[in-house]
């Protein structure tokens, strides 16, 4: 998210660096454990899970507090796009004409069926990597790096850590949350292979996102910024390169990020929504789109427009904090609540069959 990197910086005198030590602890033993929980229900999301181990009534109320969270994390990145754009691509035009583009294909997106919305991160997760990387590549060689500055703020690590810089740094390790919906898609008999990734990709976006701009911008005036990485990537250049700033190609890679996660995250919603109902039966594929998914996706649209009239820096600042705060306990919270439907399962043999899932959709 945006305001990730700024409230670290914020702190990084304070206890942001103890906090990025444990949210790499916390991040990787949530990430795995929850992720090795839906292993063991192939075919089957997270209401799915619910409906079988709860009463009716109280795994409907988990649902929709879970969609309301997958919801609140779109609308809150679509303002940050409309902004950012705003600001740096074009000042003179109206943002709001962006904040229509944003919410037209995120709508269009998010209300896909599973399968699409599945294939679609993978071909735009493919695009965006290679501006990506380079872009990493481009900021640890930059020779306007300053590694003392780095390792001023790196001393500061005996400073107790915050709750808040915590729950922004564990953020970096939130994409194992997708299984919630996507483990429908998983057939009998799936297991998620090296898991031992995840630490190591934690510990290199969590030193990129919190030191490199330190390494730009020096230990005191980094805190002047609030669109942090966006003045980072403007701080860079590609000497021989067709384009010079490379803040357009952070630009590029903002955009695709910022698509892929808002139609995730609606898309998600939707389907926890209608979930809600226990009669609802999941498909992975439909053709055509239902009339259900373009109202869900078009009411968090028209919720996008009235947060933005809404908000502005410091309201869209302290409603992220909240949220990167409520999203770590709740992702505690769901990693407890499957530990005990596991041990639940195993007095029940026929769990891993995963009758009645969406492994066996158009079956």
């Amino acid at each position: 998210m945006l305001f990730v990197p700024h409230i670290l910086i914020r702190d990084r005198f304070h206890g942001a660096v103890m906090s990025l030590i444990i949210a790499i602890v916390c991040g990787t033993t949530v990430s795995i454990v929850t992720a090795g929980c839906f292993q063991r229900f192939p075919g089957l999301g997270l209401p799915e899970i619910f409906y079988r181990y709860f009463p009716k009534g109280l795994a409907a109320a988990l649902i929709a507090l879970t969609a309301l969270s997958w919801m609140s994390g779109g609308i809150l990145v679509v303002y940050s796009f409309t902004r950012t754009m705003g600001m740096f691509f074009n000042p003179e035009m109206n943002e709001f004409l962006f904040l229509f583009i944003m919410v037209v294909a995120c709508i269009f997106a998010g209300s896909r069926s599973s399968r699409s919305v599945q294939f679609s991160l993978e071909i735009l997760l493919l695009l965006t990597a290679p501006l990506g990387l380079f872009i990493l590549y481009k900021a640890v060689t930059d020779h306007w790096v300053s590694w003392d500055a780095m390792r001023v703020v790196a001393g500061y690590v005996h400073q107790a850590p915050t709750f808040k810089s915590i729950a922004a740094a564990t953020f970096l390790f939130s994409g194992y949350l997708n299984l919630s919906l996507f483990n429908r898609l998983n057939p009998p008999g799936f297991k998620l292979k090296h898991r031992w990734v995840i630490p190591i990709v934690g510990v290199i976006f969590a030193f990129y996102t919190f030191f490199i701009p330190i390494g730009f911008h020096g230990t005191m005036a980094v805190e002047q910024y609030v669109f942090l990485w966006s003045i980072t990537a403007d701080s860079m250049i590609m000497q021989y390169g067709f384009v010079q700033r490379v803040l357009f190609t952070f630009l590029i890679v903002f955009s695709f990020l910022s698509l892929m996660f808002v139609m995730n995250t609606f898309h998600s919603a939707m389907e926890f929504f209608k979930s809600c109902s226990p009669r609802h039966r999941p498909k992975a594929e439909e053709m055509p789109v239902p009339k259900a998914n373009w109202i869900y996706c078009a009411v968090f649209g028209v919720l996008s427009f009235i947060y933005c009239f809404w908000a502005n820096e410091q309201k869209n600042q302290w409603a992220t904090e909240w949220w990167l705060m409520i999203r770590f306990c709740v992702e505690v919270f769901l990693m407890l609540l499957l530990l005990i439907i596991v041990f639940l399962a195993r007095k029940d043999p026929n769990v891993r069959a995963a009758k009645g899932g969406s492994a066996n959709y158009g079956k």
